[in-house]
């Protein structure tokens, strides 16, 4: 190559770099957030909040005068799932800059625990993710900039390093491992076990177009099924002893299930439920269960319209049966353990972002919750959710 083309070439990149610094700005414009060895791209950013819309819209599908066919949800006040509330696009975006700044801080405080970082179990994640990303992410992160790298390296690293982590805290032989007895006194004192039977006070039918049409059942048919469970409530009511009461309790739940050809035998459920954010929508539904004592039944009715309306019969079990059938019920020693521990490992999460020098580039704001929203048929919230 001829000297004077080199000179040309170098004399070009000069020229480059003063005007990226007398425009001032950073010749990378692509990271999100960074510190001084390491940075997120901006996709990994714009991934994150992604996730964090859906998770908000999920919230808010419970909120009376949610409509999917209108964003204006965004500014509905949502209660997450530690009971924190926030208005909607508010929470999103401190939602994602708080996992933004995790992400850079996770891997070192594993390495401090003495904890090695698998990158082959990434690498083996790469076709998963890649497989979501085409069929699934693709069409909505692609125009707003995010690269297939960002989406990968956000969805295969942030959850599975932050469950690393916890576990080498809290989980077996952690450093501030959780003890039997520890789980035992907490899974008392915040969780509860019910029996629960929902009777349907209507009957689907199609019409003559062969549309799904639900009828609501007549007024002598649905005195009917409210006497009987109320009835079954009363006599439960009148036995003063937990362990009796739950055995006349389930003695006629069966009997009466048996003489209702309409019901099936799996239709009265057992479930162990968090007394605090239960995950129950239905404020009715909500109200009966945290008003229910040990050893005690009630009923209540459960949805607005005739045509979609359920009749409950409600029973809480006594300590004894929670201690002992929890997991049977699908609660795990170690989601209880996620719940008890789930304040402290925030506010050690909240210290190590705190203490580590992290950069935000503007360049984020930019973005918007609006930016995901797409409109949907108008819709309102579940009644019940497990």
């Amino acid at each position: 190559m001829k000297p004077t083309v080199k000179i040309a070439s170098l004399l070009m990149a000069v020229l480059l770099l003063f005007s990226a610094f007398a425009a001032g700005c950073s010749m990378n414009k692509e990271w999100s957030y960074k510190t001084a060895d390491k940075e997120l791209a901006i996709g990994v950013y714009v991934t994150a909040l992604q996730e964090a819309y859906i998770e908000a819209q999920g919230y808010a599908q419970s909120l009376d005068g949610y409509d999917a066919s209108s964003d204006k949800w965004l500014d509905m006040e949502i209660t997450d799932s530690d009971g924190n509330k926030a208005v909607a696009k508010d929470w999103i975006k401190d939602t994602a800059d708080r996992k933004c700044r995790e992400l850079l801080v996770l891997e070192g405080a594993l390495k401090d625990l003495g904890a090695t970082i698998d990158e082959a179990a990434f690498d083996a994640q790469k076709e998963q993710y890649e497989t979501m990303w085409y069929t699934q992410y693709k069409d909505t992160l692609e125009k707003l900039g995010v690269s297939l790298d960002s989406f990968r390296y956000y969805t295969s690293r942030y959850s599975t390093l932050r469950e690393q982590l916890f576990q080498k805290l809290y989980g077996a032989g952690g450093v501030q491992e959780a003890t039997g007895d520890e789980v035992t006194q907490y899974l008392t004192e915040n969780y509860a076990r019910y029996a629960a039977l929902p009777v349907q006070l209507y009957e689907a039918t199609t019409d003559e177009a062969g549309e799904s049409k639900n009828v609501a059942l007549s007024a002598d048919e649905t005195k009917k099924i409210t006497d009987a469970l109320d009835d079954i409530a009363k006599k439960v009511n009148a036995e003063k002893d937990a362990a009796k009461s739950a055995e006349l309790s389930k003695k006629l739940t069966d009997a009466y299930i048996a003489s209702n050809d309409k019901l099936e035998e799996s239709a009265l459920t057992n479930v162990t439920l968090p007394l605090e954010n239960s995950g129950v929508t239905d404020e009715d539904l909500k109200k009966a269960l945290a008003e229910l004592k040990e050893g005690s039944a009630t009923t209540v009715k459960i949805g607005k319209e005739d045509n979609e309306a359920n009749y409950f019969y409600l029973f809480r079990y006594d300590t004894a049966s929670l201690k002992k059938n929890y997991e049977a019920d699908g609660v795990t020693t170690d989601s209880i353990i996620k719940k008890m521990k789930s304040k402290d490992f925030t506010a050690y999460l909240k210290d190590l972002t705190d203490k580590a020098n992290i950069q935000k580039n503007a360049a984020v704001d930019k973005y918007s919750p609006s930016d995901f929203f797409v409109k949907q048929e108008s819709t309102t919230g579940a009644v019940v959710s497990q």
